[in-house]
């Protein structure tokens, strides 16, 4: 169980399990904090969420960062790990001295989409689009973190567009639903990201 605090969001009971949170406004987000293994460096992870978007054309879905309020300024860390490209791919991201993105499909407006990313120092990123895993992974990598406890935000990158690594991800505001998100402090298999996205 994830507990977090957030800002403009609301809760409707259309989620593709239960009740969703539902993101609409400007600076729009819940955030996570506390988050030691997320700062380890080439520590394995992997997130997976459930998108209901009714804009594609940019937005940060999931944002990593070491302060809260997502600036970067020469010493701080922060990235988006999910989110759309300025075409409305849906896109991931991790850092090793540069960003490590993979861009994947178009996704719908006004469905549920389930996107997960991994990443483990020898199998390097891997992106998953409802269980499946698009395209190849990156090659191997040594993710550089911040060495320190990490805040993930959900739906906003909230510093801004022009602030810390980009990847592919046009940073901004998320537009639409999110549900079920995990985080884990490891490499999911093929086969448990399947399992997930076909609950």
């Amino acid at each position: 169980m994830i507990n977090g605090t957030g800002k403009n969001y609301s809760f409707t009971s259309l989620g593709r399990a239960n009740q969703c949170l539902t993101l609409s406004g400007t600076l729009s987000y819940v955030q996570i904090t506390g988050l030691k293994r997320l700062g380890t460096n080439s520590w394995p992870y992997t997130l997976a969420i459930w998108i209901y978007p009714t804009n594609v054309l940019g937005g940060t879905i999931v944002q990593l960062s070491s302060r809260t309020d997502g600036e970067y300024d020469g010493s701080s860390w922060t990235a988006p790990l999910i989110g759309f490209t300025s075409s409305g791919q849906i896109a991931i991201n991790s850092w090793d001295r540069g960003d490590v993105p993979i861009n994947g499909p178009t996704v719908p407006l006004l469905a549920w989409t389930h996107v997960a990313a991994t990443y483990s120092l020898n199998n390097g990123e891997r992106l998953y689009i409802n269980g499946t895993q698009y395209g190849s992974a990156s090659d191997a990598f040594a993710f550089l973190a911040s060495g320190v406890s990490m805040t993930i935000t959900l739906g906003s990158s909230i510093a801004g567009t022009d602030t810390g690594a980009t990847g592919t991800v046009l940073k901004g505001q998320y537009q639409g639903s999110l549900d079920e998100f995990r985080v884990y402090a490891r490499e999911l298999t093929a086969v448990e990201v399947a399992a997930l996205a076909n609950p």
